[in-house]
């Protein structure tokens, strides 16, 4: 049998269970079902803070963990990061190169070989000043738009995770586009619901793109009219002002009994939170896919989010979830009630997301990005 040699570059856990983000989810996902695939020889290169490269063959699939130094990411972005995964790269001499956002996307593209650029997100929607004020994130973003503009116009086949994101690209790629999400694991869709009353969580980086001010407003109100309600928020701090105005917003208000930030959990504390809560909460401000609200769908849990970008695309309004106008914190609170005062509501909603979550499956997603590979190294030759 030939087999045809990829190479996936992207971010990628060094430990499964702690999984940082819709992209780490979303490459060990992909990872997981390719190990299935006896045609595909598979490499993973990624970058992590390390004293040294370290190299893991994990059930067949060769990982490759390169070294960068302890320095903020645009220092490293186009200089070390890009010397060492190219170089990885072409000691692989692989017949596919996939790279995962938009650095790793431009890896791919100066490695000379055959490649699949994959758009997680808009990188001038997410550094978006308004969003990201700071003077620090200025430089960040003077050094990722390039390489996004990079990619968009020099890449032959380009995936995305939504329509949303091709409305938003498709007038300046000069390649193909196709919307391919983001998968779910499979482990997900095998998690039983053990509700608590009244738990409401909400999965995510903690800054403000999230919202999350928004849905700890939306507590406020309701809790006078049912209180036991609860939020549990989970997920790292990326903005540390950011957390810190929402604890004291909380702590002004009274709303502690109310509000418990988890911090970051590990795979087994993160499905035990999906287990027990009632509703899941997304009050983004901007989102190109939301990998959490699927993940929430194939638990079998129903959805009050933000009708914005990419999230109509994952939540089918009044069906798997409601979506509300971002910054409404009546009608946030609004359908939030209806769904903890109606349990079929909450049953019937969660069934038919656990469905729809099925369309972001590791094996319906594993196989549009097979039929792409042969594809591109068919063009590549």
């Amino acid at each position: 049998m030939i087999k045809t040699k990829v190479v996936l570059i992207g971010q990628y856990p060094i430990d499964p269970e702690n999984i940082n983000g819709g992209v780490e989810a979303c490459m060990l996902g992909i990872v997981n079902e390719f190990k299935k695939y006896p045609d595909i020889d598979l490499h993973v290169v990624t970058i992590q803070i390390l004293k040294k490269d370290i190299y893991q063959n994990i059930e067949g699939v060769s990982v490759h963990y390169l070294a960068s130094p302890p320095l903020p990411r645009f220092l490293t972005i186009n200089t070390i990061d890009r010397y060492k995964v190219i170089n990885k790269i072409k000691e692989i001499n692989p017949d596919l190169v996939h790279g995962h956002i938009s650095n790793y996307g431009y890896y791919a593209l100066k490695s000379g070989y055959p490649s699949i650029v994959t758009i997680h997100g808009i990188a001038k929607e997410e550094y978006d000043p308004k969003l990201r004020p700071s003077i620090l994130d200025s430089i960040r973003r003077k050094s990722v738009l390039p390489l996004e503009d990079f990619c968009l116009k020099n890449a032959r086949i380009i995936t995305t995770v939504s329509p949303y994101v091709v409305e938003k690209i498709g007038s300046i790629c000069k390649g193909e586009v196709h919307v391919v999400p983001n998968s779910i694991r499979d482990e997900f869709f095998e998690i039983q619901s053990q509700e608590v009353s009244d738990r409401l969580l909400f999965i995510g980086g903690i800054e403000p793109r999230k919202g999350l001010l928004n849905v700890i407003k939306a507590v406020e109100l309701i809790c006078a009219k049912r209180d036991n309600v609860r939020l549990h928020i989970v997920g790292g701090i990326r903005k540390q002002g950011y957390y810190d105005s929402l604890v004291e917003y909380v702590e002004r208000n009274n709303l502690s009994s109310y509000i418990t930030f988890m911090g970051a959990l590990d795979n087994e504390e993160l499905k035990k939170e999906l287990s027990e809560c009632s509703i899941f909460v997304f009050p983004s401000k901007e989102e190109s896919f939301g990998i959490a609200l699927a993940e929430a769908e194939a638990c079998g849990k129903p959805i009050v989010a933000s009708n914005i970008g990419g999230i109509p695309y994952v939540v089918d309004n009044n069906k798997t979830g409601f979506l509300v106008e971002y910054g409404n914190i009546n009608s946030l609170a609004d359908k939030i009630l209806m769904l903890l005062e109606d349990k079929d509501l909450r049953r019937i909603m969660g069934f038919m997301g656990r469905e729809k979550a099925r369309e972001f499956s590791n094996k319906s997603i594993a196989e549009k990005y097979y039929s792409l590979y042969q594809r591109a190294v068919q063009n590549g030759k």
